[in-house]
């Protein structure tokens, strides 16, 4: 009978191949994380070695030479070390400090006025596996050989607390006196009930306090010194038996974000008819001798100007032109969109049948519908030999308040840290900063009020009005209205009956052949620039208020703030 065999397939060798594959990457995944655990408990037996062996080295100290250098108590410990073990960085951190025992009392109420009743030692060791940081701790009690005794010194009692006076907890405590022998200079913690005390201190009244926590603001002592002849707080003093308290307070960071801006101009787009250079399109028409006319024999001609598009339109003013039309021609002018179609009648009034009286008021025209605009032309006439001509066509715009940028500041606290030889204060919070190119500055600062300067620019509105006043833990911003004031400035402010001003009200400012839009700041503030001097009126809408207008507003000069009350 016929034997038939049949061989692998290369779907056969591709499947067989993958589920090797599949079943090496698993063998080596179980690899890697062996070896990653290997690793890990190779560490951390590391680690615990080496605070056994500083433990062991502490406790073979004499009770009188237990300390670290630069600490209180002082002694010959190193108060860090750093060692490498099998590529593996180690930190190892000592800390010894005296404690008062409650079985005799604490503080004041101590039985025998000793507040340094044993030593407790601490060794932490940290490090490094994998972008993990690990750490671990070993603390033993060191007790005097006979019964205790005063140090001659005396002792520190640090208080942090929040802006609520809440405990803060985890605070480290740097402590520095280069006056005493030898010379101090080490850090603790806060416990959670927000206290640092350090006893056996050396009597003294040049010890240096800092005291700071990630994301918090920091508080210090501070040098007399010949500008800040009365520092608050100062160096705390230690007398011998007595305790030394003294609070500082330290809370969550806030920002301020500042945003400068300056203010709005009315912009004229002009032309006069120099050459063809302002016009967009042209349909039998021509530039000649400075004005628009028909070309050649033609009868019937059109031209739409070049698109205007303002940068930071804020509202459209007011369309002018001047124009000859002899016997049997005609022109008309029209505002067009982006596209070039005429605007309809509902966007602007008698735009369909052409404008050949000016000026026009494009102020009911929507800046946020129509961002931008062109001038269009017909010119028509009834004989070959004479042509109507446009001299000249504008548009006004109003535009702003547009960013502005590398604005220089200066923001000050109310904290003080001392003052000076003539009682003025000397402020711990000073800041000069820059609004740089985008126009916008973000300062991290502590819960204080702070006022803000300019220096040479005029400040023409800031919006909360300063001082700022900034919680723990808050973020805050500001507008910042600065710049140049030209020779006629209006600023008008709209609130509602009960005082309270209005924000994004649209303030349209008019008087002949001038118009101008602006909507209020989140204050209620419309700060018009570049006026020319004269009595205006000013319309005034919102949604939910009656459309009001305010006649008879003298502008002459830097005009005082006016206020315009909706009904």
């Amino acid at each position: 009978m016929p034997c038939s065999s049949r061989g692998f397939g290369l779907v056969d060798v591709i499947v067989g191949i993958a589920l090797l594959l599949v079943l090496f990457l698993a063998l080596f995944g179980v690899l890697r994380a062996s070896l990653m655990l290997s690793a890990l408990a190779k560490a951390k037996a590391s680690a615990v070695e080496l605070a056994g062996s500083q433990m062991e080295y502490l406790r073979g100290l004499s009770y009188d030479s237990l300390g670290t250098v630069g600490g209180i108590p002082n002694g010959a410990v190193p108060q860090t070390a750093a060692t490498t073990i099998d590529g593996v960085e180690y930190a190892v951190r000592t800390l010894i400090l005296y404690v008062d025992d409650p079985a005799d009392g604490e503080g004041a109420q101590d039985s025998n006025g000793i507040t340094t009743d044993y030593k407790l030692g601490k060794v932490a060791v940290s490090y490094t596996m994998n972008g993990i940081d690990k750490s671990m701790e070993l603390i033993s009690n060191f007790t005097p050989p006979s019964i205790e005794s005063s140090t001659g010194g005396g002792t520190l009692s640090i208080h942090i607390v929040d802006a609520a006076n809440e405990n803060v907890g985890g605070a480290l405590v740097h402590i520095v006196n280069e006056e005493v022998s030898p010379s101090v200079d080490f850090t603790t913690f806060t416990d959670t009930s927000g206290f640092a005390t350090i006893g056996g201190a050396a009597t003294s009244s040049e010890y240096q306090l800092y005291v700071s926590r990630d994301g918090y603001s920091s508080a210090q002592t501070y040098a007399r010194t010949g500008e800040n002849v009365n520092p608050s707080p100062g160096y705390l003093t230690v007398t011998k038996d007595q305790v030394t308290g003294a609070t500082f307070f330290i809370d969550v960071l806030s920002t301020l974000a500042i945003a400068s801006f300056s203010p709005a101009v009315t912009v004229l787009f002009n032309d006069s008819f120099a050459d063809s250079s302002g016009l967009a399109s042209q349909t039998d028409t021509q530039v000649a001798g400075g004005s628009l006319i028909l070309a050649g024999e033609a009868l019937y001609g059109t031209a739409r100007s070049t698109l205007i598009t303002p940068n930071y339109l804020s509202g459209w003013g007011i369309l002018s032109a001047n124009i000859e039309t002899p016997p049997g021609t005609s022109a008309l002018i029209r505002i067009a969109d982006a596209d070039g179609a005429p605007l309809p009648d509902s966007a602007l009034s008698g735009n369909s049948a052409g404008f050949s009286s000016f000026p026009v008021a494009l102020d009911g025209i929507s800046a946020y519908g129509y961002p931008s605009l062109a001038i269009s032309a017909e010119l028509t006439s009834n004989s070959t030999t004479t042509s109507p001509s446009v001299l000249d066509w504008s548009v006004s715009h109003t535009d702003g308040p547009a960013p502005l940028p590398d604005m220089p500041f200066t923001l000050t606290g109310a904290k003080i840290i001392g003052t000076d030889g003539g009682d003025a204060p000397i402020y711990k919070t000073i800041v000069n900063g820059n609004t740089g190119a985008n126009a916008v500055k973000t300062e991290t600062l502590e819960w204080d009020l702070y006022s803000l300067s300019l220096g040479t620019l005029n400040l023409i509105e800031n919006c909360p009005a300063f001082p700022y006043s900034l919680a723990p833990a808050s973020a805050e911003s500001a507008s910042i209205m600065a710049g140049a004031l030209t020779a006629n400035t209006l600023p008008l402010i709209v609130e509602n009956s009960a005082s309270t001003t209005l924000a994004s009200a649209r303030v349209v400012l008019k008087k002949s052949g001038f118009s101008a839009s602006l909507t209020t700041s989140a204050c209620g503030l419309a700060f018009f620039n570049g006026l020319s001097a004269g009595n205006y009126n000013a319309t005034v809408s919102k949604s939910g208020y009656a459309t009001t207008t305010f006649t008879g507003i003298n502008v002459s000069g830097h005009a005082a703030p006016t206020t315009l009350t909706l009904p």
